[in-house]
């Protein structure tokens, strides 16, 4: 027992015990300390990565507003090929996919908003590309496929967005009943912050009579009031 040995022994014990184990702590200390070093790096690593894409998309924002297109889409391109592994490689495709349409390029925004389908690991940019997608493919000329790219879709926050657009696809394809449907069901889902609401009423309001709707009757057959 260890109350019985000399401090001579003691020592000797403890001396044989490093001799048999040093290299297994010293092996464990390595480890534990480039597990601390590697994680400090990385995260110092990310927040570099983070902050120079948000300042080159915060540069992209600048020269889009002042119609410096050229250099603008360079750093797009740039953030899209190499930090795609931050949220602004998506915002700033979303932001080039915009310019392309305002510059009636449709194709160049489609493959722009594909590329967030792809990409992107953000269900709620993913639900907002594809929401445009379908729009360009519908300025193209193209409801069969707008609508093809909203069915099957949840459209969660833009479900009110997705209706419409639904609407103004059938409405194109002379499928009033269909349209009504969407737009109504729009409607329904608008809330209080979104705006646009009014346009909305007008789409609907444009559509030709359901069949079999009552008719307000015209001046002429409106019953006339008998004299005192």
């Amino acid at each position: 027992m260890d109350e019985y040995l000399t401090d001579k022994e003691q020592v000797e014990r403890l001396k044989k015990w490093w001799s048999d184990n040093y290299k297994s702590i010293l092996a464990g200390v390595i480890i534990a300390a480039a597990i601390i070093f590697g994680w400090r790096w990385w995260q110092h690593r990310v927040e570099v990565r983070s902050m120079t894409a948000s300042m080159m998309y915060n540069r992209m924002g600048e020269m889009l507003a002042a119609n410096d297109f050229s250099p603008a889409v360079q750093i797009g391109h740039d953030l899209m090929k190499n930090y795609i592994d931050t949220p602004y490689a998506t915002q700033a495709a979303l932001a080039l996919a915009q310019n392309d349409v305002s510059s009636n390029k449709p194709d160049d925004a489609a493959q722009m908003l594909v590329w967030v389908l792809k990409n992107s690991k953000d269900e709620g940019l993913k639900l907002l590309a594809r929401l445009r997608l379908a729009r360009v493919k519908l300025m193209v000329g193209d409801p069969q496929a707008a609508l093809h790219e909203l069915d099957g879709v949840q459209p969660g926050g833009f479900a009110a967005l997705y209706a419409e657009l639904r609407g103004d696809a059938y409405a194109r394809l002379g499928d009033n009943g269909k349209a009504r449907a969407a737009y109504q069901q729009a409607l329904s889902l608008w809330t209080p912050e979104m705006q646009g609401k009014s346009m909305l009423q007008m789409k609907l309001q444009s559509l030709s009579p359901a069949p079999g709707a009552a008719k307000a009757p015209a001046p002429s057959d409106q019953p006339k009031a008998g004299k005192p």
